[in-house]
């Protein structure tokens, strides 16, 4: 799951502390040495895991988005600046501003939070965060929501460059914000004396406690792979649904080995409830057996020869992207996943683990654990009533017909760039007037209705604005058509469902 490190930078953290040496230290500086073998740690472990530095004090500011660059992570650690007073609501309102623009409020998000230990005074204070105080309450002006209750699944973790002494009390509360989330968090405390190493340790301890990644084996029959998961499955998720059987709670968690049970197509399973996904990564025989090997010649040579060496796992990904099929995968006696081809571009597809929700029915398939070859069923699923030669799918997903609600794509905007597209793919239809009118018309009602659904009326003057624009750039047969729909969607008519705009007769 993506990182957010929150790092302090106000000016408490500039305070020196003696090391055993009889050297002068800044905590910045030793707080900066952790985070570095932190995000080494991540580089070596989870190399596809996104993670975002963002710097506060009074105001808050993101000193590296979201990216897999840890080098860039490192340096933006070093040349971050050191500002004024701590303020733990706008540095924590920053956090929840930068993933939910990136991620949305349905991913995951680990953040750590990297401070001196202060809590600081007044408004912006920890303490009045938690009890729920905003920090400019009185001013009119101030219309940012608060950050707590915090909108996304989220666990948070401290890192105190201080001692158990310095911080007294507060220790309960930086553990209060952990707990604030529900889903569990830690306050890690680097041991006494303060140093690099010990700082270092610290954070070691939070990285091998909660980035633990998953190694385990894929098997289907004699065939078999051994894999990694990405994002690795987060068994706090999964615990949340588990149920309880005979008064006492059943804990679900991922097998080390993932047996493949059967195929199905994948207009057959649809797209049904899940519990999570994870990237299936084969482990290179080198890595695999790198523990059991002595000397590093014979894992340089392993390595070097392991792209020529068979891999089941790429060979079920093929298949299943080919025959546009699905593997289900059996997790536990009545817990199922299915595998199958993503692909996240034209030219890249990845084999993806989707683990359903604890229990054995799926809504259309029924009991998964009844399922078997339609061959062996009395009736051939497959023949048709009224044409021998035909096949229609045994399982009863999708009618033949099709539905009046799905005769056009939905109009979606959730992100800023999503209704831009669909204003530009407008504007180049009115541009290619009048070979394309039947496209532009059809595009403009599209807009249209789907502003009025979403009462986004505003956005009908703004459209009639731009194809006045083009007016200027047209011939006058363009000109007329233009025209006609700039005025069209000014007109009072047009917040009519019912009624769409057609083309001007000549």
């Amino acid at each position: 799951m993506p990182t957010v490190v929150l790092l302090d930078v106000s000016l408490s953290m500039l305070r020196r502390v003696k090391t055993p040496d009889e050297e002068l230290v800044e905590r910045k500086q030793l707080a900066i040495r952790g985070l570095h073998a932190f995000f080494d740690f991540l580089s070596s472990k989870f190399k596809l895991e996104f993670s975002a530095l963002l710097a506060f004090s009074s105001l808050w500011e993101i000193v590296v988005p979201f990216t897999r660059d840890y080098q860039s992570l490192k340096q933006g650690c070093i040349t971050v600046d050191t500002y004024d007073k701590t303020s733990f609501d706008n540095g924590f309102s920053g956090v929840v501003g930068h993933v939910i623009e990136e991620w949305g409020t349905s991913v995951p998000c680990q953040v750590i939070l990297v401070t001196d230990g202060r809590t600081g005074s007044g408004q912006g204070s920890l303490r009045d965060l938690l009890d729920g105080k905003r920090a400019n309450k009185g001013n009119p002006d101030h219309d940012q929501p608060s950050p707590f209750p915090i909108p996304f699944p989220c666990k948070i973790h401290v890192v105190c460059i201080a001692n158990s002494n310095e911080l007294g009390a507060d220790l309960m509360l930086f553990q209060r914000l952990c707990d604030s989330t529900g889903v569990g968090g830690s306050v890690y405390v680097p041991d006494m004396p303060l140093t690099f190493q010990s700082v270092q340790n610290a954070f070691m301890r939070l990285a091998q406690t909660h980035y633990v990644s998953y190694e385990g084996t894929l098997s289907c029959g004699h065939l078999q792979s051994k894999i990694t998961l990405s994002p690795p499955p987060d068994f706090t998720t999964v615990l949340e649904t588990s149920r309880k059987t005979s008064g006492q709670e059943k804990n679900r968690r991922l097998p080390n080995e993932l047996s493949i049970c059967g195929f199905l197509d994948v207009a057959d399973i649809g797209s049904p409830p899940h519990l999570s996904r994870h990237l299936v990564i084969p482990i290179p025989t080198a890595v695999a057996d790198g523990k059991e090997k002595e000397g590093g010649k014979d894992t340089t040579k392993d390595g070097e020869e392991d792209g020529k060496i068979p891999c089941f796992c790429v060979l079920l990904h093929g298949s299943l992207k080919v025959e546009k099929m699905v593997a289900i995968v059996s997790l536990d006696s009545d817990w199922f996943g299915m595998l199958h081809s993503w692909a996240d571009s034209k030219k890249k597809s990845n084999l993806v683990l989707t683990t359903f929700k604890p229990g054995e029915n799926i809504p259309w398939l029924g009991n998964i654990q009844k399922l078997g070859p339609a061959a062996e069923l009395d009736i051939n699923p497959y023949q048709s009533a009224d044409n021998d030669e035909a096949e229609t799918s045994p399982f009863p997903v999708m009618p033949s017909q099709r539905r009046s609600y799905n005769s056009q794509a939905n109009v979606v905007w959730i992100k800023p760039s999503g209704l831009q597209s669909d204003v530009q793919k407008l504007l180049r239809y009115a541009k290619r007037l009048p070979e394309k009118q039947g496209q532009f018309y059809k595009e403009l009602n599209r807009l249209r209705r789907a502003a009025l659904c979403y009462s986004y009326v505003g956005l009908l003057d703004v459209l009639a604005s731009m194809l006045d624009k083009e007016c200027n750039k047209a011939n006058a047969k363009v000109t007329r058509q233009l025209k006609h729909a700039s005025e069209s969607l000014r007109a009072v008519t047009s917040m009519d469902l019912n009624k769409p705009i057609t083309p001007l007769v000549d």
